[in-house]
């Protein structure tokens, strides 16, 4: 299987700008697309991650959007229905049914995106960059030939709290989850100016709702 990533930007996104401004990364999967006439529709999954506010924020102003015809939001999984000019069509090459997107497009805070493709053949990858209206600011980062180990799909992750989320993110980054970790209870607690007991009880309340989640999506091997 051949796998290819893309990095770059491209000035008609309208998701880009919501991330800088709000510092949301949303992380972004292509469900399907097609033209009608004179226009080109798709629809997306996003899945945010920020603190609670700033992604209602995004939320709020990606739905006022012109483009968005539909909108449906649970938690932080929004599902939306865009509807642009039919150039944008040239977008299309994205949805090839021979290709295989792996892992979500990462729109990250800074305006710039990630992507990840894979598919039998070399050719539709190589073909995503060359079918790209030249407003797409994209370059390849690599292109590997390898057996995939995993694919992502799409869930609707538990409803942690906004404390609860901004501590499991904090200790994830800074490796409490690390062998050995790299920082202590005391460390988080000292970051976050919360109380030691304090930050044990949400990272507990946190763990108990994610571990559920991720072990039912476990694949044996």
């Amino acid at each position: 299987m051949w796998k290819a990533v893309f990095e770059g930007s491209h000035e008609s996104c309208i998701i880009a700008p919501l991330c800088k401004k709000y510092d949301v990364t949303d992380f972004v999967y292509l469900v399907n697309a097609w033209t009608d006439k004179d226009s080109f529709y798709y629809s997306e999954a996003h899945i945010l991650q920020s603190e609670e506010g700033s992604k209602k924020k995004f939320a709020k102003e990606l739905k006022k959007q012109e483009s968005i015809l539909k909108f449906e939001k649970k938690s932080n999984f929004i599902l939306t229905l865009e509807k642009r000019p039919l150039w944008m069509a040239a977008y299309m090459p994205l949805w090839d049914k021979r290709i295989i997107q792996t892992k979500p497009v990462v729109q990250r805070t800074d305006g710039t995106e990630l992507w990840e493709m894979a598919c039998w053949d070399k050719e539709p990858l190589m073909q995503i960059l060359e079918r790209l209206p030249k407003e797409f600011k994209i370059k390849l980062r690599s292109i590997t030939k390898d057996k995939l180990d995993a694919i992502f799909f799409p869930h609707v992750m538990p409803n942690l709290s906004e404390k609860q989320e901004k501590v499991i993110r904090l200790a994830s980054d800074k490796g409490y989850f690390n062998l050995p970790r790299k920082i202590n209870l005391d460390g988080l607690a000292k970051r976050l100016n919360l109380s030691k007991q304090t930050v044990r009880q949400h990272l507990m309340a946190a763990e108990k709702k994610l571990v559920p989640f991720l072990t039912e999506n476990l694949v044996e091997r």
